[in-house]
């Protein structure tokens, strides 16, 4: 399933800030961090499993599986039934999670804003090319002032068959409403 790469990123941010929280919960050493823990890898989860990384979603998983064995007194390393220090165990098991949800989080982040930094550059070349063709003029980069015009120009731009072929190369990796959110940013930096 092909997901909105502005919405993955959105959606990772999102993660990332309450990956935050849950780390200043751990400092604080509040009681309640294994449970809003596990609600967080429970959202992340389902999210993984919703744009189709199977991957980061087993990952997310066992970190889960990780966390609920030491909530129930269990060592998730040695699988022993622990009696003594159990708080402790939790405490560790939460650090071990919210480590790895940290590195899990942040390597996806960085594979968005590479995949988005590489189309970026890819549609400011054309954009550049385009200008200085005169396909696209001072004027008609003021009218261009939402997403809807973005996508009606680069429709008009595909007739060109260096265009038509680069929209292609794009589409392998990001949807057309990505191509027009990054031609709308393209486009307001322009305008200033």
């Amino acid at each position: 399933m092909t997901v909105l790469v502005h919405f993955k990123k959105q959606q990772l941010e999102g993660f990332n800030q309450q990956l935050i929280f849950q780390n200043e919960k751990f400092i604080k050493k509040e009681y309640d961090l294994d449970k809003t823990l596990l609600l967080l890898l429970t959202n992340v989860q389902e999210y993984y499993k919703q744009v189709g990384e199977s991957t980061s979603e087993s990952s997310v998983s066992q970190l889960k599986t990780y966390l609920d064995l030491a909530v129930s007194g269990i060592d998730p390393i040695s699988l022993e039934r622990v009696k003594t220090r159990r708080r402790d165990l939790v405490r560790t098991a939460c650090f071990h999670c919210l480590s790895n949800l940290g590195n899990t989080l942040q390597h996806s982040l960085q594979t968005i804003e590479s995949l988005l930094l590489s189309s970026s550059e890819t549609i400011h070349q054309l954009l550049l090319s385009a200008y200085q063709s005169k396909l696209i003029t001072d004027d008609l980069i003021k009218k261009t002032n939402s997403i809807e015009k973005c996508t009606a120009l680069w429709e008009k731009l595909k007739v060109n068959e260096q265009v038509s072929l680069i929209d292609k190369k794009l589409k392998l990796d990001i949807l057309q409403e990505d191509i027009s959110i990054l031609i709308d940013m393209a486009f307001s930096k322009l305008k200033n």
